[in-house]
């Protein structure tokens, strides 16, 4: 092929970044072609682009050649060799850039399998100052490449630029393909496949050149939406892509059919609308391929019925799902299943949304919005929040008498939870099911006395626990080890003894926390009696006193904060309070005659005591705080252990009188009155009430062997009611026991 005489309107301005992107051009479209290889096959023509081109002394160009085979298919993995016809004037590189040497013509000659074309290259001095001007030009083509079906047409745009990158009038462009079997162009860039293969359209501008690679051929093609739900008069759109093209949209080919008008029709821009109920096909027809795309026309829907409700903010853990729907419903309430709603989800960084499934995944802490659309209702949003997830059960530590039931319940831990438990995705489970057991709502019965952890587990693996112990319905002091220890008794086996802490030291006067988790008792284990504390299985014992004083009688206040206690220096004793960590230490009262065994009411506000400050052993009460002392019992016989039940009123022990050795147990209800629930014929040494007033739990010592002090001790349990019968529980021989408490 020969070059054409030089043409000063078709050169290409010499300019050094012009050269540059010129030949990243030619590399893409390289690349381009190189993509489609073929077979290896021999070369039938070569041509080469541009056809002229004219340079200064020392700026450079780059020569794009194109091989072609005899069917004029082009060979991507043609090899090329480049010369010039006098080097002195320029000279050509082996990738195809040409530099200017000096002033003068020379001719370039691309080469492959002996088959040449050439171009004339024309040298010129230092330039004026119009071509510095338009060296600082390119021409630009948008897009950068095409690939269209035969019949299908694109538009690309041609822009001039500065160096700068601002755009540059350009006048008029040359277009022409340099092969018109494959593609037609008309001068206002709107390309039309013709012919499968690939060619390049040229693009010349003054002096300004660009070329842009086309590729024709027919690929799979698919429609999305693959199927449509409308109500009548709704529209949509229908899109026939490439999916091995980078899912391009095919432009000006695709011929668009309704097999039923009547219920559905379709523009030839693919933009569909319902006419009436019922179900047809839209046919999509592309070369030699054709796709059915269902559709569905269905009833008006009335409302939109959607899960969870949408109340406030919507908390979701990270590491678990959850799941949306919303359904169609038409004026009669019946589903319409196949009504379109459409799903969107404001912020993707936060969550993601399977539209087709409803599962909502959280991926980031943070807040994002769900939105279910249909049309013509109200949309349905969602604000859902991601969470940690970290939860905590309502109360850490939980007390229960064998057979009594509890529940937990788990909470959310993170800001802004709202109130109330979480129900669904928790799974209960305890480490000591022989001890406590937990059903699958988190409610806690207990089995057995001892120490259980029932933990609460969610969907997303977070935990929490709880620490539960099972205890009897009593506490009581027995020596039946040698030393004194502490020993728990239930009502269903009264003769069974428990032990709870049996050790070298004498362990007395036990009483339960409130809540049945902890116990408060005195102990000489470290010489003098000091008060302590343990939980309720009888582990982490803790000191709570240290003085030189003994300590002793230990009362619980309602809400666990503090313990009542007595103080004995020497003769006297006095009653003190203090908080149940041991700290805060205060004494109540300061009468002679001895101030002991105290009791709290059962609203916290008032400690019942015995006192001799009048001469005989009475009870008094007094404030929490120490005030208003005063003394509720006007009899002349002696009065011991006192005891407040949950309603208020006050037991208490009083020598029967008479000579007698014996005692009585009387009640005194909130109002003053008192009535006497059993009498006995030997001393009562210990009495406990139960918690609600309707049980009693006392101890009598018979003198057995008065110069050996030696006592005989009886345990009774028996109903809070007037001329019941006693039970006695079954004690070993000579044991003692002591100081029995609810």
């Amino acid at each position: 092929m020969h070059p054409a005489p030089p043409k000063r309107a078709d050169v290409v301005p010499a300019s050094s970044s012009a050269a540059r992107r010129y030949l990243i051009l030619a590399t893409a479209v390289s690349a381009l072609l190189l993509s489609h290889s073929a077979a290896a096959q021999s070369v039938a023509e070569v041509q080469v682009t541009p056809e002229t081109m004219t340079l200064g002394v020392g700026q450079k160009q780059a020569l794009f050649a194109t091989a072609f085979d005899s069917r004029g298919n082009i060979l991507p993995t043609a090899k090329f060799t480049f010369r010039s016809s006098d080097t002195l004037v320029a000279q050509v590189r082996s990738d195809g850039t040409v530099i200017g040497i000096k002033p003068g013509l020379a001719k370039i000659e691309a080469r492959a399998q002996g088959k040449l074309a050439s171009m004339a290259v024309l040298i010129t001095g230092g330039g004026s100052e119009s071509t510095r001007q338009s060296s600082a030009t390119v021409l630009t083509l948008e897009p950068a490449s095409l690939t269209l079906f035969p019949g299908e047409t694109a538009r690309f745009r041609a822009q001039g630029l500065k160096e700068d990158g601002t755009p540059v009038s350009i006048g008029r462009v040359t277009i022409k393909p340099l092969r018109p079997e494959i593609v037609r162009v008309d001068s206002g860039g709107l390309v039309t496949g013709l012919a499968p293969g690939r060619t390049i359209i040229q693009a010349a501008a003054g002096r300004l050149m660009a070329t842009l690679p086309v590729e024709v051929g027919e690929a799979e093609f698919s429609v999305t939406p693959g199927k449509l739900f409308l109500v009548v008069e709704e529209m949509d759109t229908l899109r026939a892509m490439v999916p091995s093209q980078g899912n391009r949209q095919i432009r000006g080919l695709v011929q668009w059919v309704s097999t039923d008008s009547s219920i559905v029709s379709v523009t030839s821009a693919g933009v569909v609308r319902a006419h009436g109920a019922g179900q047809a096909e839209i046919l999509a027809r592309a070369g030699q391929q054709e796709r059915r795309i269902p559709v569905t026309i269905h009833r008006v829907p009335d409302a939109l019925v959607v899960s969870p409700p949408q109340r406030g903010r919507l908390q979701v853990p990270l590491n678990s799902t959850r799941q949306f729907t919303a359904v169609a419903e038409a004026a009669d309430s019946t589903p319409i299943p196949e009504a379109r709603v459409v799903w969107e989800l404001s912020d993707t960084t936060v969550a993601a949304f399977d539209r087709a499934t409803g599962v909502l995944t959280p991926k980031a802490l943070g807040t994002t919005t769900l939105t279910a659309t249909l049309a013509g209702i109200t949309p349905a949003v969602w604000t859902v929040q991601v969470t940690t997830g970290e939860i905590a059960i309502d109360r850490v530590r939980l007390g229960l008498l064998v057979a009594q039931r509890n529940t937990l319940s788990a909470l959310s831990r993170d800001q802004d939870s709202p109130a109330g438990s979480l129900k669904a995705g928790v799974q209960w489970s305890s480490d000591r099911p022989d001890v406590a057991a937990v059903a699958k709502n988190g409610m806690v019965e207990g089995v057995s006395p001892g120490h259980a952890v029932v933990t609460a587990t969610t969907a997303w693996g977070k935990t929490a626990s709880a620490d539960v112990f099972v205890v009897g319905d009593l506490l009581l002091s027995s020596n039946r080890s040698g030393n004194f220890g502490i020993y728990q008794m239930t009502a269903a086996s009264p003769s069974k003894f428990l032990p709870v802490l049996t050790d070298n030291a004498s362990n007395i006067q036990a009483v339960f926390s409130p809540d049945r988790t902890r116990i408060a008792f005195s102990s000489n284990r470290n010489g003098n009696y000091d008060i302590y504390v343990m939980d309720s299985d009888g582990q982490r014992l803790h000191r709570l006193t240290s003085s030189p004083a003994h300590e002793g009688d230990p009362a619980w206040t309602p809400d666990g904060g503090r313990i009542v206690f007595t103080v004995t220096t020497g003769t006297t004793t006095h009653i003190a309070i203090m908080s149940s960590d041991g700290t805060e230490h205060r004494q109540l009262t300061r009468a002679t005659g001895g101030n002991h065994s105290p009791t709290v009411s059962g609203d916290g506000r008032i400690i019942g005591f015995v006192s001799a400050r009048d001469g005989n052993h009475a009870i008094y009460t007094m404030g929490l705080d120490g005030s208003n002392q005063r003394r509720v019992t006007r009899s002349s016989a002696r009065e011991t252990s006192p005891r407040f039940s949950r309603n208020g009123d006050l037991f208490y022990v009083t020598a029967r009188g008479s000579g007698s050795r014996g005692s009585k147990v009387v009640r005194m209800t909130a109002s003053g009155g008192s009535s006497q629930l059993l009498q006995t014929d030997d001393p009562i040494s210990s009495l406990a009430v139960s918690r609600d007033g309707d049980r009693l739990v006392y101890i009598v010592g018979r003198i057995r062997d008065a110069s050996r002090t030696r006592v005989d001790f009886s345990l009774f349990i028996q109903p809070a009611v007037p001329n019941r019968p006693p039970v006695a529980v079954p004690l070993q021989s000579g044991e003692q026991v002591s100081s029995p408490s609810f």
